[in-house]
C-alpha cells in the first residue's frame, strides 16, 4: 500500500485553541500565578514611564507622588529619554492593575511619554529588591 501524500487543501484536525490573551496586564499574573507566586499578598510593584525630557519627567513626579508612588526619575540607558520608575505596595489584582495602567498611560500620553509596564518579585518578600518578572 503506498502511502498518501497530504495536499495543501488538506486540514489536519483542529486542536483546541489555547486562550491568547491581549491584556498585558493578564498576561503578567498568569505568568506570576504559574510561577507559584502568592497573588493574595500585598507586594512592591513598579511601573516604568519613559519622558523626552527632564522637565516632562519631573512633571510627571509630581503627578505620580499625587497618586502615593515613590519616584526616581533619571535618565534612560539610551541617554535619549528619561525614565520614572514609580513604585508602590500593592496587591496585585487585575482590576488594580488596569485602573493603573489607564491612570499611567493618561499621565505618559500628556507629556509624549511612554508607559512600558510593570514588574514584580515571584515572592512578596522578594520584591523589596530588583524586581524579576517583567513586564506587562
Amino acid at each position: 500500500m503506498q502511502k498518501r501524500k497530504r495536499k495543501s487543501a488538506e486540514r489536519m484536525p483542529d486542536k483546541p485553541a489555547k486562550k491568547l490573551t491581549t491584556n498585558p496586564d493578564e498576561a503578567v499574573l498568569n505568568l506570576l500565578s504559574k510561577s507559584k507566586a502568592d497573588l493574595s499578598k500585598e507586594r512592591r510593584i513598579s511601573f516604568y514611564l519613559y519622558f523626552p525630557d527632564r522637565a516632562k519627567a519631573v512633571i510627571a513626579e509630581n503627578e505620580l507622588k499625587k497618586l502615593g508612588f515613590e519616584v526616581e526619575c533619571s535618565q534612560s540607558y539610551d541617554e535619549k529619554n528619561w525614565l520614572c520608575l514609580a513604585s508602590n505596595h500593592l496587591m496585585p489584582t487585575y482590576s488594580t492593575l488596569t485602573s493603573l495602567r489607564k491612570k499611567l498611560e493618561r499621565i505618559a500620553e500628556k507629556l509624549d511619554g511612554n508607559y512600558d509596564g510593570w514588574e514584580t518579585g515571584l515572592d512578596a518578600d522578594e520584591s523589596e529588591g530588583l524586581p524579576n518578572i517583567k513586564r506587562s
